[in-house]
């Protein structure tokens, strides 16, 4: 019955008009539940706003997230839930030990899911993955790995290349072809490149369990995001060597043709019709979730004013929750001919006229560690040339970093004493089993040369175990990170 019949129908009699008055109550009831819901969502992000405006960037991925999750997000209005509260409660807990940005940003999250779910409705798989995806922790996992990643590519593809033409190499993230040098931007394993095909592998999946009335369960989600993930290479790979192959410079009306025909054969279409196979399978599974009891308020009401009471909590007090590492061994570290300063997060500056070195601080294993890539961005400079150096028995990372027509020659590993590797996987597994833990070693110089002499007396030393070192450079580089 609706509204109209509703208001025809009162002249026929007082059962019809009782009907009519529950039906108003109900729609009153739904309207109140959506604003209460909408209301405390509200509240929640206002006490919340100081740490995740602190933590959270406004990258395009983290846009693109956004726009797409009205299309993505649906509540069963049948089934409420008070799950997440544990979750959102668990997160904030490990917080209060940890001291990691991610978990307060997950206990938020969480937090805000429990107040739809507990009043308005069981909130569905995807929106959860949108939550995953938007973290920072994504954008540094992207950064930080997507780097190794891409000079990897660039040795597949000058491998692949080297088949068709003879004097190909790579070099770092350049492939040379007699001479003639091709440089394979971030953008190729970027977090931009990777945030647009999860955010479309999120629509085609949603798309497809409306068109065939099933939902996936979280485990099947993730797989097609793995599928998607491998998709994004093959993308990117067979996208470097036509780039290659046409000489098609960045910025051009070729290469961004490259760019969206690559994306559409190697990703769009395998990944359509790959998630089209799982999702119509998944409909002949039987449903075996029933709608249970609603979570009682008694439940709802204190587990609603612990989780918003301890956000606001951590929220205004997030200057004594911050993760700064404290490392006595780097302290102690003094470098001849080097003015040494101590930063806000604890990274050791020395510098002089010819060289700039930073020593970040140790940190966990699950935890970011002031890469370069990701430091000097933030002071605008733009990293190329990017390679790899064997010098002795160490390998280290060299880079040239860009600032308008200014030129730094850069170079980074990690170092705990013991050793010296640049491999993270490396570095976080050793100190997840207890090894020492791994210090960031950056230097920066105004030319190859001071860059070399500066590198071959660091990698001879072990920095945590003598109170002072000795350089052969003398003073006078100005520069900031």
């Amino acid at each position: 019955m609706d509204y109209i019949e509703c208001i025809i129908g009162i002249t026929k009699g007082k059962t019809q008009l009782r009907k009519c008055k529950q039906l108003q109550l109900l729609k009153y009831h739904i309207d109140q539940k959506i604003l209460i819901t909408i209301g405390l969502a509200v509240l929640t992000t206002l006490l919340c706003m100081q740490n995740l405006a602190f933590y959270l960037l406004p990258t395009t991925s983290f846009y693109v997230f956004l726009a797409i999750t009205p299309f993505v997000f649906t509540i069963n209005e049948k089934e409420r839930k008070i799950r997440y509260a544990f979750f959102s409660l668990g997160f904030i807990i490990l917080y209060f030990f940890l001291k990691m940005q991610l978990l307060f940003f997950l206990s938020f999250s969480t937090g805000i899911l429990f107040i739809i779910e507990s009043r308005w409705g069981k909130v569905n798989t995807l929106p959860l993955i949108i939550i995953l995806l938007i973290s920072p922790y994504s954008s540094f996992i992207f950064d930080v790995f997507g780097f190794p990643a891409r000079l990897l590519l660039t040795d597949v593809a000058a491998s692949m290349l080297s088949i068709v033409f003879e004097q190909t190499a790579s070099s770092g993230n350049n492939i040379i072809i007699h001479n003639q040098s091709f440089s394979v931007d971030p953008e190729c394993m970027g977090l931009t490149m990777v945030g647009y095909a999860y955010a479309t592998t999120l629509l085609f999946i949603n798309s497809l369990e409306n068109k065939y009335q099933t939902k996936l369960t979280m485990y099947k989600v993730v797989g097609i995001l793995m599928l998607s993930t491998f998709f994004i290479v093959v993308v990117n790979l067979f996208r470097i060597i036509v780039i290659v192959l046409l000489q098609a410079p960045p910025e051009t009306v070729t290469h961004e043709i490259i760019g969206l025909l690559s994306f559409g054969i190697y990703f769009l279409l395998p990944l359509f019709f790959i998630s089209k196979w799982i999702i119509k399978r998944n409909k002949n599974e039987p449903n075996l979730i029933k709608a249970g009891l609603p979570p009682s308020k008694k439940m709802i009401l204190p587990l609603t004013v612990l989780i918003v009471g301890s956000l606001a909590f951590f929220n205004f007090n997030r200057a004594d929750y911050r993760n700064i590492q404290q490392d006595d061994k780097s302290k102690r570290i003094e470098i001849a001919d080097f003015e040494k300063s101590i930063t806000n997060e604890n990274v050791l500056k020395f510098e002089n006229e010819h060289a700039l070195i930073y020593i970040k601080p140790s940190c966990h294993f699950f935890g970011p560690d002031h890469n370069p890539t990701i430091c000097w961005k933030g002071s605008g400079y733009e990293f190329i040339n990017i390679k790899t150096e064997k010098i002795g028995a160490f390998e280290i990372y060299k880079a040239e970093l860009k600032k308008d027509n200014e030129i730094l020659q850069t170079a980074w590993w990690f170092d705990n004493g013991q050793e010296k590797i640049i491999s993270q996987l490396e570095w976080r597994w050793k100190t997840a089993l207890g090894n020492e833990p791994y210090r960031l070693i950056n230097v920066t110089a105004i030319s190859q040369k001071n860059l070399n002499l500066q590198i071959n007396e660091l990698l001879m030393q072990n920095l945590f175990q003598k109170k002072k070192n000795t350089s052969s450079i003398p003073p006078s580089f100005i520069s900031t990170n």
